[in-house]
């Protein structure tokens, strides 16, 4: 019997032993085959699981995503384009944010515009700015007033080009408006000269005099500085102040050009002394611009004091 017994027991070690091996032979075989082997999808039931979102499910906007052919695919390259967008979107700042929140929003999304070449970058610093200057003959450029713009420009985020366009008005504003005075200049001129008549000369040179007198050389700078109306009415006033200057001048003889009061009466005394005159001969062709002539003379000699 115990030969049975060992007999058996032998038997039993030997199935023991087989059935252990079989066992670790299947076990490395099953793991060779499933470490070979390429992972395997994932079953997901697409519909039920939009159900199961609720309301959130039935977003328009979810129907491309699960109509797609692998939903699971579309939904993450969804996500992915989508955290993009978020990094790179522009976000304003809310109505009760600080004004250092607002102000670091704002260079926020002025940067992202610039580094995607929506808006021009600002320069480093004023200097480099690079302005044109217009190409005018006698054009000579104000120096302070250029380097004050581009500081200007510069402090409040100007883009070169919209600099360049600012810049460009002025310079043509200044134009317009220095023709507009050269113009009204003009006319203030032809006013005096039909005010002054045959006097206007005497008149310049009376007030040029009493302007050299009482301002100096700068003086004719000062007046032309001034609006041409303000202007007109000064040079009026030192044509009369200057008035014993140049009487003086011409009495010396150190003045010439310049008709004095003694002249003019002269001129006068001439054309009624002279019996061949046209002013003194009714029937002469030229009778009636002698005439005009004589009127003139007289009234430029009343002007100049005579009686």
């Amino acid at each position: 019997m115990p030969d049975e017994l060992a007999g058996n027991q032998g038997a039993s070690g030997e199935g023991a032993g087989s059935a252990q091996d079989q066992g670790e032979g299947q076990g490395q075989g099953e793991g060779e085959g499933q470490g070979q082997g390429e992972a395997q999808p994932i079953t997901i039931d697409w519909g039920g699981f939009r159900t199961s979102l609720g309301d959130l499910g039935k977003e328009k906007s979810l129907d491309p995503i699960f109509a797609a052919e692998k939903p699971g695919e579309a939904l993450t390259k969804s996500y992915v384009e989508a955290q993009k967008m978020i990094g790179n979107s522009l976000r304003l700042p809310g109505k009760d944010a600080k004004p250092e929140d607002r102000e670091r929003a704002v260079n926020d999304i002025l940067g992202k515009l610039r580094e995607g070449g929506i808006l021009e970058t600002i320069p480093e610093s004023p200097e480099k700015y690079e302005i044109k200057l217009p190409q005018i003959e006698g054009f000579e450029p104000n120096e302070p007033l250029i380097t004050g713009f581009k500081q200007a420009a510069h402090k409040m985020g100007i883009p070169p080009s919209q600099a360049q366009g600012l810049f460009d008005w002025y310079i043509n504003y200044q134009e317009d408006q220095d023709r507009a005075e050269q113009a009204e200049f003009e006319k203030m001129k032809q006013t005096m000269i039909i005010e002054f008549g045959g006097l206007y000369q005497r008149k310049m040179e009376a007030a040029r005099r009493a302007v050299a007198k009482y301002l100096g050389t700068e003086g004719d700078t000062i007046i032309s500085q001034l609006s041409p109306a303000i202007g007109k009415k000064l040079v009026m006033a030192f044509a009369e102040i200057g008035e014993p200057l140049l009487e003086e001048a011409l009495a010396t003889g150190s003045l010439t050009g310049i008709v004095g009061k003694e002249q003019v009466k002269a001129k006068i005394d001439a054309m009624m002394n002279d019996p061949k005159s046209p002013l003194n001969d009714l029937s002469h062709r030229q009778h009636n611009e002698a005439v005009d002539e004589y009127t003139k003379l007289q009234q430029q000699y009343i002007q100049l004091g005579g009686k």
